[in-house]
């Protein structure tokens, strides 16, 4: 393939991920600073009440094409920009600074970023997926940045300050009555025990979401009544 057309494809990539990633990027920031702003003079909301709406800076729907799009065209525009443009040699450094400096700011960026989570007494929606209490066997907290998740074992009385603090609750379903299949980040972090994260990006403390949680998983599974070994005892 001739020379300018492989740096023509190239820029073309490079042009698409830059658009669709650093696009992302812009728009993410821009959410989390009206998020800070509004969440100044919004009230705190009320756990107890029946049903419960916890909203949290995310990006708009319409941007999912073109983030889509940026991150296709990433691996494209990497490889060519690196291997396949040697009678080029400033593609090479500026493909590397450019990916390597947008990547950090994205990961950095959409780090703050969550999906409205609603609580009721049947079940919690989280962004556009829908769990009942009754399929959930564990509930716990943890912690979560760019390299790291961490499942965090509960500590009623103390907690270590040299942990860090909660910021996600991870939660397991009963894998035979739901079929679900663990996000890409726990399988490669290897905790494909949990089938879901939550990040807490809604204004409340991780300990108390928790909390409610398991109050209103404990409140649904005793309204279905006592195990099935119960009733044939009682009959």
């Amino acid at each position: 393939m001739d020379d300018r057309v492989v740096l023509l494809l190239t820029v073309a990539l490079l042009t698409i991920y830059v658009i669709g990633v650093g696009g992302t990027t812009a728009t993410a920031i821009g959410v989390r600073e009206s998020w800070r702003r509004l969440r100044r003079t919004a009230e705190r909301p009320d756990l107890q009440a029946a049903e419960v709406v916890l909203n949290a800076p995310s990006l708009p729907r319409s941007l999912r094409f073109f983030r889509l799009a940026g991150w296709i065209a990433f691996p494209f525009a990497l490889g060519l920009g690196v291997f396949a443009n040697r009678h080029y040699p400033w593609v090479l450094p500026v493909t590397v600074i450019v990916t390597v400096a947008l990547n950090a700011f994205y990961f950095s960026a959409t780090r703050a970023l969550g999906e409205r989570l609603t609580l009721t007494k049947d079940g919690f929606h989280i962004g556009e997926k829908t769990v009942r209490w009754v399929h959930v066997t564990d509930l716990t907290g943890g912690y979560m940045n760019e390299i790291r998740v961490i499942p965090m074992p509960d500590h009623d009385e103390w907690r270590d300050p040299k942990e860090p603090v909660p910021n996600v609750v991870f939660y397991r379903l009963n894998r035979a009555l739901v079929r679900t299949r663990p996000p890409g980040l726990l399988r490669w972090s290897g905790h494909s025990y949990y089938d879901g994260i939550i990040r807490n990006h809604f204004g409340v403390a991780t300990d108390q979401l928790l909390h409610e949680m398991r109050d209103r998983r404990q409140k649904a599974l005793d309204a279905e009544g006592p195990p099935l070994s119960r009733r044939r005892n009682a009959g």
